[in-house]
C-alpha cells in the first residue's frame, strides 16, 4: 500500500527560505542599489541573447533526443505538423513571449520607479496595471512550460539491469517502480 503522506525536501525548503530572505534584506536596506541592479539586467541586451539562446537550444535538445516519441505534451500548432515543426516553433514562440514580456516590463518598471521616461505615453495607471498582470501571467506560463521542457529533455533515463532467477535480464521502466512497491506485500 502506497504512503499518502507527502514527502518534501527540506534543504530546498531551507535554502529557499534562506534566498527569500536575503532578497528581502536587500530589497528593504539597499531598495536604490537594486533598482538600479534591476534596471542594468532589463536593459543589457545580454540578458536577452541568454534567455533566447537557452529557450531555443532546450526545444532543439529536446528534439533531438525525443524525436522519435510522439507528443505527450500539449503542441504550439496541432500534431499534423509533426514533432519537428512543433519543437521549432515552440523554442521560437516560447522565446518571444518571455523576451517580449520582458520588454514590456521593463517599461513599466524604468517608468514607474525611474521616472526618466515614458514608455507608456497614453496609459493611465488602470491599463498600466492591466499590461502587468497580462505580462506577469504570460511570463509565468511561457516559464513553466520551458522548464517543463527542460526537465523532460534532460530527464536522466533508468538505466538499472536486474537479473532474475532465470537469469533473463529486465530493464524496469520508472513506472514499474510505482506498480512494484504497491503489489509486493513483503514491504
Amino acid at each position: 500500500m502506497k504512503n499518502s503522506k507527502p514527502s518534501y525536501d527540506f534543504k530546498l525548503i531551507i535554502i529557499s527560505a534562506i534566498l527569500v530572505v536575503g532578497l528581502a534584506i536587500a530589497f528593504f536596506f539597499y531598495w536604490e542599489t537594486t533598482k538600479v541592479i534591476i534596471r542594468t539586467v532589463l536593459e543589457s541586451k545580454l540578458t536577452y541573447f541568454l534567455i533566447w539562446t537557452v529557450t531555443v537550444l532546450i526545444f532543439i535538445i529536446h528534439y533531438l533526443r525525443h524525436k522519435d516519441k510522439e507528443i505527450k505534451s500539449e503542441t504550439i500548432i496541432t500534431k499534423k505538423f509533426g514533432v519537428f515543426m512543433d519543437n521549432a516553433l515552440g523554442g521560437f514562440t516560447y522565446a518571444t513571449i518571455i523576451t517580449t514580456c520582458l520588454t514590456l516590463l521593463k517599461g513599466l518598471y524604468i517608468q514607474k520607479f525611474f521616472m526618466d521616461k515614458v514608455y507608456f505615453s497614453e496609459f493611465n495607471d488602470m491599463d498600466l496595471m492591466t499590461v502587468f498582470g497580462v505580462m506577469i501571467f504570460l511570463l509565468w506560463y511561457a516559464g513553466v512550460k520551458v522548464i517543463d521542457t527542460a526537465k523532460e529533455t534532460y530527464k536522466v533515463q533508468h538505466t538499472e539491469v536486474v537479473m532474475t532467477e532465470d537469469k533473463k535480464k529486465v530493464v524496469p521502466n520508472d513506472n514499474d517502480e510505482e506498480n512494484a512497491t504497491d503489489k509486493n506485500p513483503n514491504r
